[in-house]
């Protein structure tokens, strides 16, 4: 393993791991909306979320649009930041990959504020 690896493989178990739970919390305490992605080799679904759908259900277990510009960014293993319309929302937002040991993408984490 590279020093390079390191970092990702911390993050990765962080994320994944135990402390999983402490993430979402935490923005919606700060005011921000928070997700974290799972991706299966074709869609990222949210596992974790503060985000809620435009009838107010949680939107746990929905998928990014494969249309957005973060979508892309992220099968690249590239971070993205700028606008998304996110369930009637304008959100300013932050989205970044989550790769394995191997470098494999397995997931995303995503942080915004958004109009409501």
């Amino acid at each position: 393993m590279t020093t390079n690896q390191q970092p990702r493989v911390a993050l990765s178990t962080f994320l994944f791991g135990t402390s999983l739970l402490l993430v979402v919390p935490s923005a919606a305490l700060a005011g921000q909306e928070s997700t974290i992605f799972r991706y299966d080799g074709q869609d990222f679904i949210r596992e974790k979320t503060t985000l809620t759908t435009e009838d107010g259900a949680s939107a746990v277990n929905t998928k990014l649009d494969r249309s957005s510009p973060a979508f892309e960014h992220l099968v690249q293993k590239n971070s993205y930041a700028g606008q998304a319309k996110l369930f009637g929302q304008t959100c300013n937002s932050i989205y970044a990959p989550v790769v394995d040991a191997g470098g494999a993408l397995t997931g995303a984490l995503f942080v915004a504020t958004c109009d409501k």
